[in-house]
């Protein structure tokens, strides 16, 4: 216990002998620490607002003139018992026009052309909603070579397929260049931590060779500067921590009025010992790491 206690107290001093280049680290270090806390956030936050996208995304099916209900409802049935799809919405030929009708209530010329026509013009329809958009291409390919293909008429597939290929590209994107962008933050905060532990084995050169004179072990030796390290992190963490909890609380009412389905803070609040422990983790990981890369390097003992 005595020389863990002594182990800190060195560790302590290396921290604040050289404060400015201490504050400089905890910079960069709270800077790369806050973009690993804000790809957390943006990852929640884009798979929730992906996940609103692709449940507003469905695939219409519209069938022909003369086809039976029943054999629509035979469709219906063959969706549903589908894994990759989600639910199916059938729309009867007069759901239609009760639809169409509130739609263009105001519209006074085209109602009064729709209620000239002796039959409803409108098509029976199934709306389709799967699990994964990709999933849709094989949902559609289904329809096509069964034998009910001659019931249906058009399936409006191929215009969305663009803005469904979309959908699930944006989140591959976005975590792909986060997770480039904190990569080379990383090594940035690494460069600098290792220089200021550099800096703090030269100042105690001294103290340390005085240290190997009186019989301390070459891990006593080294032990307080990869704690400087990891204290480096542990503040930076901490910091971060208390800014993402206050900045989320804080905005909370305000970004609900914008995007309704996403809570930061709430999310936050859920994930708590996971944020914290990504946090506090990736925060000591990076000061040990580049901390004992200069001690290896400069500390030759």
């Amino acid at each position: 216990m005595i020389n863990f206690w002594r182990i800190v107290r060195n560790s302590w001093k290396n921290f604040y002998r050289n404060l400015w280049l201490s504050v400089a680290t905890l910079f960069m270090m709270f800077t790369a620490l806050a973009v690993v806390g804000g790809l957390f956030l943006f990852d929640a936050s884009l798979n929730t607002f992906v996940a609103g996208l692709q449940d507003k995304v469905d695939v219409s099916v519209y069938f022909k003139q003369d086809a039976v209900e029943k054999d629509i409802l035979a469709v219906k049935s063959q969706l549903e018992n589908r894994n990759d799809v989600k639910e199916v919405r059938y729309v009867s030929q007069d759901d239609a026009l009760d639809v169409f009708t509130n739609r263009h209530e105001n519209n006074s010329v085209l109602l009064d052309s729709l209620n000239e026509l002796d039959t409803n013009p409108l098509q029976a329809s199934i709306n389709i909603k799967v699990h994964d958009p990709d999933q849709f291409v094989t949902v559609v390919e289904f329809l096509e070579n069964s034998s009910s293909a001659n019931l249906v008429d058009s399936i409006n597939f191929r215009e969305n397929e663009k803005v469904i290929s979309s959908i699930s590209q944006i989140s591959d994107n976005v975590t792909r260049a986060g997770f480039i962008f904190t990569i080379i933050l990383g090594v940035l905060v690494v460069f600098v931590t290792f220089n200021t532990i550099r800096l703090a084995i030269y100042t105690a050169r001294d103290e340390i060779h005085i240290m190997k004179l009186v019989g301390g072990s070459n891990w006593f030796v080294r032990t307080p500067f990869v704690v400087t390290g990891a204290l480096y992190g542990l503040l930076s963490g901490l910091l971060v921590i208390g800014a993402f909890f206050g900045a989320t609380r804080f905005a909370h009412s305000r970004l609900s009025l914008i995007f309704a389905d996403i809570d930061l803070y709430g999310y936050l609040i859920q994930n708590t010992w996971t944020f914290v422990a990504l946090i506090i983790g990736s925060g000591i990981a990076i000061g040990m790491t580049s901390s004992w890369m200069a001690v290896r390097r400069y500390l030759r003992i």
